[in-house]
């Protein structure tokens, strides 16, 4: 897909204004009444990604798009105005996290298209990538560690994510008509294959991973920084199975106290407590996943499919430059992904372009 399109995939998420409204008390009353705090999302992030930033392809992971809103410290929210299944979240995980770490809560809505390198062939292609595309929602439980507990003593700060993301692969997922509708809306060619992509199935898969942050402190005496953020993690489920652990090196100015930049992938978001005026800085990571299951390329779970022979082991090579402020952070990534399916020619690059704002 030759760009991406904000207007083919639109989120509406109610968030309301952050506050505490005191509820109304008897004069002669002689208990405090609780506050009722309403729930405050902290950072909203939309990420696109496509094969023509700086590579200009357009084949296999052509396009992405993704939309996510994170919540603030999802304990705080526990008043009768909040939402009946945040309340129960929230209560049950209070039972888990300890006092000094805050638990968040996260939402998200993305669509991937996969194609075979060449979009012109009307026939089936079967030792090239099947076309197929990906729609999903994702709700996140994340439990952030601080750098300092509650007695006051420094350990590494570390976040861990819980996610479940649900959705539809095949025709219903509508990568034909988003693709090709755009490519008309451009004058570029369309893809001619899509009767060719894997059957409709609906989607659902479980992932976890942890973070940890080790930072240098300030270097030479001035605001100039580096840090080290190692991840690790699983998912589990009928659209991508797979164990993967990789890290990410930071170096720049005022670095934000998050755990790193991300492409679009689960688990990809974090905003930190402290923001600064001004911050920018260079990166550079990977991730490796050892994968055991990719409908976009295994095909269909319970009927005979386009499929291809997938490769085991995948290396995601990434950096790029990021800049922000209080409010706001704009990030891009150059990527490198390995070969993933057998027989396939050469790597897959493509850029990733995410803008973020925080309240």
């Amino acid at each position: 897909m030759r760009l991406a399109s904000f207007s083919l995939l639109t989120l509406v998420l109610a968030a309301s204004a952050a506050g505490a409204e005191p509820a109304p008390a008897s004069p002669s009353a002689s208990a405090v009444v609780p506050e009722v705090v309403r729930l405050r999302w902290g950072s909203y992030s939309l990420y696109v990604e496509n094969d023509m930033f700086f590579a200009g392809t357009d084949r296999r992971y052509t396009n992405g798009v993704k939309l996510t809103a994170l919540a603030s410290n999802l304990r705080q929210f526990t008043g009768p105005e909040i939402p009946a299944p945040v309340r129960w979240i929230s209560r049950r995980l209070s039972r888990f996290v300890a006092r000094d770490e805050i638990p968040k809560l996260g939402l998200a809505i993305g669509h991937n298209i996969y194609t075979p390198e060449n979009t012109q062939l009307t026939t089936y292609q079967p030792d090239d990538r099947p076309y197929s595309a990906w729609l999903y929602g994702g709700v996140s439980f994340q439990n952030y560690r601080p750098p300092i507990n509650a007695y006051g003593d420094a350990r590494t700060p570390r976040l861990d994510i819980l996610e479940v993301n649900a959705g539809m692969v095949g025709p219903w997922a509508l990568g034909e008509e988003i693709q090709n509708n755009y490519h008309r809306l451009i004058n570029v060619r369309t893809a001619k294959g899509w009767e060719h992509q894997v059957k409709n199935e609906p989607g659902l898969n479980l992932i976890f991973e942890r973070k940890w942050r080790y930072r240098t402190g300030d270097l030479l005496g001035t605001s100039w920084a580096a840090d080290f953020i190692p991840h690790a993690g699983f998912s589990l489920g009928n659209v991508f199975t797979y164990a993967n652990a990789g890290f990410e090196v930071r170096l720049g100015y005022r670095l934000p106290g998050d755990f790193g930049t991300n492409l679009i992938r689960p688990t990809g978001d974090s905003n930190p407590q402290i923001r600064f005026p001004f911050n920018v800085f260079a990166f550079a990571g990977f991730d490796a996943r050892a994968v055991a299951r990719d409908i976009t390329l295994d095909g269909n779970t319970f009927r005979d499919s386009v499929s291809i022979d997938r490769q085991w082991g995948v290396v995601d090579f990434a950096s790029g430059l990021a800049l922000g402020g209080r409010t706001w952070q704009i990030t891009y990534t150059q990527a490198i992904r390995s070969r993933e399916f057998k027989g396939q020619t050469d790597n897959q690059e493509f850029g990733s372009l995410s803008i973020t704002f925080f309240r």
